[in-house]
C-alpha cells in the first residue's frame, strides 16, 4: 500500500487512496511535471510476484493506452518501480453509475438514454481499435460532475483476433454474456450484451438475473429468461425495451452487429419512442429450452450451494456448450436468421397487400363480366373508382409506413457558437439538441465546447446531437493559507488550478518569519480556476533601533514622556533619598544616554528602561512615654531604616519624669521603620512609620 506524500517516478505525489478492486488499489495523486491531478492504479502486493497477474495488468495498460475518446477514461503513463506496478490514468471527479443507480433507485428514460449513448460511443471507439472490454458493468462506468460518462477499467480487455477464446468465465457474473459464462468465444457483441444488462438495471433498478452463487447466475444467463423491463417499469418506451431485449439475445448473431447500430436505435427513441424500427429476431421459435435430467438437476442443486466453488466450476464445464468454430456457427444459422429477422411491420403490410390485391382482382373480374353481359357500361354512367383509389392510397400509405424515407444530413460544425446559435444551426438541418453543461478552462461561458456526433458525421434527420456548453472556468472557495510557507501555498494552489501572484512582506508579532499572514482575495472568497492569489508574508517582529535619551535630572513624568517618544517602555522605578538631589528627579537609569537599544518590545529585559528617582519624604515621631521605662534614664539612639538600609540616625538623653523632644525624619517617600536602641545597643522599641 502506498502512503500519503510518497512519490512514484519522482513526479507522482500520492494524496490519498480512493478505491480498491480485486487486483489493484487506486490512488489520487498530483503529477508535478504536468501540474495536474491523476488516478494511479497499483497492482496489489500479493499479485505483483505472479507473472500471470503482472502480464494481465500490463495488457490493461497496453489495451487502453491507445484509446483516446471523450467517453473513455484516458491512460497517461505506465511503469514499475521497486516491484510496484502502476498505471497513471485520467482522474474523473464523480461517482460510478452503480452508485448513481443506488442513489436514485432507477433512472428516468431520457437520462438512461443519454448515458447509454455515451457508453456505446466509448465502446464503438474501442471496438474500432479491436479492443474488447469484456467487463462492462455500472461499477466500471464513471459519471463526472459535469455529466460526462466515461468507460473505465479495461482490466480484462484484450486485443481482439480470430483466436481469442477464453478458458473461463471472465467479467462480473451479473453482467457477463452467455458465451463468456460458457467460457467460449467473446467479441464486441459480448460488450453489447453487458451494456444491455446495464441498461436494464438503469431503468428498473435491478439486474435481470440474480442468485445465491455465481454459478446459479451464470446458468441463468445461459438459459434463463429475464422479466421484460416494462413489467417492472411501465414508463419505459416499448422501443427502448426492444433495444434491451435485442442487446441481451442469447446468441451473439441475434444482437446488434455493432455499437454504431445500437447508437442509431437509441437516438431514435428520443424522437420516436413509439416507433417500430427495432428489428427483434424471433426468440421463442428458435431458442431451444434445455430440459435437465434428474442427474443434471442434482448437480445444479449441489453445486449452487454457497461455498462449493470447485464444484461450481466443474458444473459450468459439464453444462456449458462446447466452443464452436465461428464460421460454422454463422453458416448453420444463416437460414434460420433469414427466416426470423423479418420486420413484423413489413410482414403485416404484406398480408394487407395480399388481401387488397385479391379484392382488386375480384373487382376487375366482376367489371369485365358485367361489361360483357351489359350490366355495366354503355349508358354514359361513370365508373366508381373510389375503391381503387382507396386501395392504392392504403397501399401507398402502408408502403410509406413500412419503409419510411430516411434522409441523412451532415452534422454542422458548432465550435465557437453560442448555445442559441448552435441550436439554430441544428434546427436548420432538421436535428435536435441535447445541451450538457460543463466547466472549461479555454471556452467562454455560453459557448460550445464539444459536440457528439462530430461535425460532418452523417446522421438521420430528426436525430439529437449532444452539445457540451461551457459554464466558464471552475469556481470554488479559497482555502485559508495563513501559517503556511510560500512553497506550501504554491503546491496547495496548484492542485486546484491556482497560482501565486504578487508577494509582499510585512512585520508581524503573530506569524513567524516566512509564514503567510493573509491572502488577496482573502480566505473564503470565491475564486476561478486560473486566478492568481497574492500573498502577504511575515518578516517576524519588527526589530529597529533607537537612541536612549538622557533622562538624568528630569522629573519622573518628564522621563516617562521622553522614553515613550522613543518607543521605549518604562519598567521598575526605584525611589531613593539623596539630600543632594532635588525631590522627584531621576538620579539614574539602566541604559546610558546615547546607547542604541532595541525598540518596540515591552517586556524584554534588554529594552525595558529601569529608573531611579529621588523622592523626599518626612515623618515626625512624638514619644508617648519613656522607652527606658518610667524610672529609666540615659542616652538612646533612634534609627530610621528603609529597605534594610539606615536612612538617618539621631540620639536623645532621657531623664526619669521628663518629656522627650519629638524627632523629624527625612528620607524617601514611603514606608520606613523606626528603631530605638539603649546605651548597651539593645533594641528597646521599634515602630513602622510612613514618610510623606
Amino acid at each position: 500500500m502506498l502512503v500519503k506524500g510518497m512519490y512514484l517516478a519522482d513526479r507522482y505525489e500520492i494524496i490519498e487512496q480512493i478505491g480498491s478492486g480485486g487486483m489493484s488499489d487506486v490512488y489520487k495523486a498530483q503529477c508535478h511535471k504536468l501540474n495536474r491531478l491523476v488516478a494511479i492504479k497499483v497492482l496489489k502486493k500479493e499479485f505483483s510476484q505472479d507473472a500471470t497477474f503482472v502480464k494481465k495488468f500490463r495488457v490493461e495498460a497496453q489495451s487502453a493506452a491507445g484509446l483516446t475518446h471523450p467517453n473513455i477514461v484516458g491512460v497517461y503513463d505506465v511503469g514499475e518501480e521497486n516491484g510496484i506496478y502502476y498505471i497513471v490514468m485520467e482522474l474523473v471527479q464523480g461517482i460510478t453509475l452503480k452508485n448513481y443507480i443506488e442513489m436514485k433507485g432507477h433512472l428516468e428514460v431520457k437520462e438512461a438514454l443519454n448515458i447509454s449513448v455515451q457508453i456505446a460511443n466509448g465502446l464503438s471507439a474501442a471496438h474500432e481499435n479491436r479492443i474488447i472490454h469484456r467487463d462492462i458493468k455500472p461499477q466500471n462506468i464513471m459519471i463526472s460532475r459535469d455529466g460526462k460518462v466515461k468507460v473505465a477499467d479495461f482490466g480484462i480487455a484484450k486485443v481482439a483476433d480470430s483466436t481469442t477464446v477464453t478458458t473461463n468465465a471472465a467479467g462480473s457474473v451479473h453482467y457477463i454474456s452467455p458465451e463468456q459464462a460458457r467460457g467460449g468465444y467473446s467479441d464486441a457483441k459480448s460488450d453489447i450484451y453487458s451494456l444491455g444488462i446495464t441498461m436494464y438495471e438503469m431503468l428498473t433498478g435491478k439486474v435481470p438475473f440474480d442468485g445465491e452463487t455465481n454459478v446459479a447466475v451464470a446458468l441463468l444467463h445461459i438459459q434463463g429468461e429475464m422479466i421484460p423491463p416494462r413489467q417492472l417499469n411501465p414508463e419505459i418506451p416499448r422501443s427502448f425495451e426492444k433495444i434491451i431485449l435485442k442487446c441481451t439475445q442469447k446468441k451473439p448473431e441475434r444482437r446488434y452487429s455493432s455499437a454504431k447500430e445500437l447508437i442509431a436505435d437509441l437516438k431514435k427513441v428520443l424522437t420516436n419512442p413509439g416507433g417500430e424500427y427495432v428489428v427483434l429476431p424471433g426468440m421463442m421459435t428458435n431458442e431451444t429450452t434445455v430440459v435437465m435430467s434428474e442427474d443434471d438437476l442434482a448437480k445444479v442443486n449441489a453445486a449452487t450451494e454457497p461455498g462449493n466453488a470447485d464444484r461450481q466450476t466443474e458444473l459450468l464445464d459439464d453444462l456449458g456448450e462446447e466452443p464452436v468454430d465461428q464460421d460454422e456457427e454463422d453458416d448453420g444459422d444463416d437460414e434460420e436468421d433469414d427466416d426470423n429477422d423479418v420486420n413484423p411491420a413489413l410482414e403485416k403490410v404484406v398480408k394487407i397487400l395480399g388481401v387488397v390485391g385479391g379484392i382488386i382482382l375480384f373487382a376487375v373480374i366482376i367489371f369485365i363480366i358485367g361489361k360483357a353481359v351489359g350490366f355495366i357500361g354503355g349508358g354514359g354512367e361513370e365508373t366508381d373508382t373510389s375503391s381503387y383509389e382507396s386501395a392504392l392510397s392504403t397501399e401507398s400509405t402502408q408502403e410509406s409506413e413500412t419503409e419510411p424515407a430516411v434522409t441523412e444530413v451532415a452534422v454542422p460544425d458548432l465550435s465557437n457558437k453560442t448555445q442559441a446559435a448552435a441550436k439554430a444551426a441544428l434546427e436548420n438541418v432538421g436535428l435536435g439538441m441535447n445541451p450538457v453543461e460543463q466547466t472549461s478552462d479555454t471556452v467562454d461561458a455560453g459557448y460550445v465546447i464539444d459536440q457528439n456526433p462530430a461535425r460532418g458525421t452523417k446522421v438521420a434527420k430528426g436525430d439529437t446531437v449532444t452539445v457540451y456548453i461551457s459554464t466558464g472556468k471552475e469556481t470554488f472557495t479559497l482555502d485559508d493559507l495563513s501559517g503556511l510557507t510560500q512553497s506550501q501555498a504554491e503546491s496547495k494552489l496548484s492542485v486546484v488550478g491556482l497560482s501565486v501572484g504578487s508577494v509582499n512582506f510585512e512585520y508581524s508579532d503573530t506569524y513567524a518569519d516566512g509564514k503567510i499572514i493573509r491572502t488577496s482575495p482573502e480566505a473564503g472568497s470565491t475564486v476561478t480556476k486560473g486566478d492568481k492569489i497574492s500573498l502577504v508574508i511575515s518578516q517576524g517582529a519588527e526589530s529597529t533601533t533607537t537612541t536612549m535619551p538622557n533622562v538624568i535630572g528630569m522629573t519622573e513624568s518628564e522621563a516617562r514622556a521622553a522614553l515613550a517618544d522613543k518607543n521605549l517602555t518604562v519598567g521598575t522605578v526605584s525611589y531613593i533619598f539623596d539630600s543632594g538631589v532635588k525631590d522627584d528627579y531621576v538620579m539614574a537609569a539602566n541604559k546610558s544616554s546615547g546607547e542604541a537599544v532595541s525598540s518596540g518590545a515591552t517586556l524584554d529585559q534588554n529594552t525595558v528602561i529601569l529608573l531611579t528617582v529621588n523622592r523626599v519624604g518626612t515623618a515626625t515621631y512624638s514619644f508617648s512615654g519613656n522607652p527606658l521605662g518610667d524610672e529609666g534614664s540615659g542616652a538612646i539612639r533612634v534609627v530610621l531604616q528603609q529597605g534594610g538600609q539606615t536612612i538617618s540616625e539621631t540620639t536623645r538623653n532621657v531623664q526619669s519624669g521628663q518629656a522627650i523632644e519629638p524627632i523629624t525624619f527625612k528620607g524617601a517617600k514611603g514606608s520606613a521603620t523606626m528603631i530605638i536602641y539603649d546605651s548597651e545597643g539593645d533594641i528597646v522599641y521599634q515602630e513602622p512609620i510612613t514618610l510623606e
